[in-house]
């Protein structure tokens, strides 16, 4: 039986209480063809249901979620997902937009709970979204040895390479329309070191190994916790030529492991597609997702007799928490107020889609209950003594 809290989070019984009596039977409701039982807690007066803590709240169909995750990983499409759980693809995305929640949440909370035990190696994957005049580059911070993604994030580039006259054109006419000061290379990579460094702290040295772009090399340069690190020796910084063979051997296996296998496994990444991302947050949302899937699912080593580990567990998660990530990332929802993201880093503004596509004049569509009950500055949580307590 699941733990039962309050879903307020300003009410002392948002934390699940030690002991019962804290909450009360209120009538109950039809959904999904079920009759499910409503309660109210005695402190807030705040309504709720398990259906309120599920993934699935605020649904009107079930989508088997185990099955979502391994067919995307195995190269299903959206659409072809959404031909396969005989749903359009709007139930789809959104499916995946509660998954990517979880998955933030599973992110935030091993930065500050995982001890890091090797190297880390960083890179850029590059896609490119709404149209090849945008593309973008998908940071990866991965462990040297174990392959677990730590943390990835988003930057947006201008086109490069040899443009005809028509593409020089277009691209005067649409980038006065597009910021390119938000998401840059420089400033994204430096947002990738403050996910490391949450990593990072409770070591007493490690290796950043990553090719020679020199935007990796000013933003190391600037960044003062990196280059403290560096003088007193905890920190190195190693660069690698681009240009080596991608063998197992190369120092950037890791990252280059990851390349290749979105490329492999995710339509939208494709060599001349027509699967290529139309929204960047959607675009984002099937990545965590994805990456989820390679962290805490997929075998470190397919093929090897006797290997059943996930890469979490060569990083050195636990297998009985790997196996509670896996159950509750499919079934429990994900509280944006319950410190699962950092606000202003890269997960906060993907929880709360506020990163732009390109050329999109209006905001991106984001569910109340998303990020519903957030707490004030200044305001507390409601205690049971606190009769005049004022609940919003």
């Amino acid at each position: 039986m699941e733990t039962l809290f309050c879903p307020n989070s300003r009410c002392i019984n948002h934390v699940p209480p030690s002991s019962g009596g804290w909450f009360y039977r209120h009538g109950s409701y039809q959904s999904c063809g079920e009759t499910h039982q409503r309660y109210r807690c005695t402190c807030c007066g705040k309504t709720f249901s398990r259906r309120t803590l599920s993934i699935d709240y605020w649904t009107h169909r079930r989508i088997d979620y185990g099955e979502l995750i391994t067919h995307f990983a195995s190269g299903y499409s959206v659409r072809g997902l959404a031909r396969y759980f005989h749903t359009n693809t709007q139930t789809i995305q959104n499916r995946f937009a509660r998954l990517a929640r979880n998955s933030i949440a599973t992110f935030t909370s091993l930065h500050h709970r995982l001890t890091l035990t090797e190297h880390l190696v960083a890179d850029g994957l590059e896609g490119f979204c709404v149209s090849q005049d945008f593309p973008n580059n998908i940071h990866l911070l991965a462990g040297k040895q174990s392959q677990f993604l730590y943390g990835f994030n988003y930057a947006l580039m201008r086109r490069k390479g040899r443009k005809t006259d028509e593409q020089k054109a277009r691209c005067e006419q649409l980038y006065p329309r597009v910021d390119f000061t938000t998401h840059t290379i420089k400033h994204t990579f430096r947002e990738l070191l403050v996910q490391m460094m949450n990593l990072a702290h409770r070591v007493s040295g490690f290796c950043l190994f990553t090719d020679e772009k020199r935007q990796y090399q000013i933003a190391l340069g600037e960044d003062p916790f990196t280059s403290r690190l560096r003088v007193h020796g905890a920190f190195s910084h190693i660069t690698i030529n681009s240009k080596a063979p991608r063998t197992v051997t190369n120092d950037l296996f890791s990252v280059n492991y990851l390349d290749r296998e979105v490329r492999k496994d995710i339509p939208e990444f494709h060599r001349e597609t027509v699967c290529f991302a139309r929204n960047v947050c959607n675009s984002l949302e099937r990545l965590c997702v994805y990456f989820f899937h390679h962290n805490f699912i997929k075998c470190y080593r397919i093929g090897v007799p006797g290997e059943e580990r996930s890469h979490a567990e060569v990083a050195g998660v636990e297998k009985e928490q790997v196996e509670s990530i896996r159950r509750e990332a499919v079934r429990r929802r994900s509280f944006y107020h319950d410190g699962s993201v950092t606000y202003g880093g890269f997960f906060d503004e993907l929880w709360r889609r506020v990163i732009p596509t390109p050329l999109k004049e209006r905001p991106e569509y984001l569910p109340k209950y998303a990020i519903q009950a957030v707490p004030q500055p200044g305001v507390t949580r409601i205690h049971a003594l606190d009769s005049t307590a004022k609940v919003s």
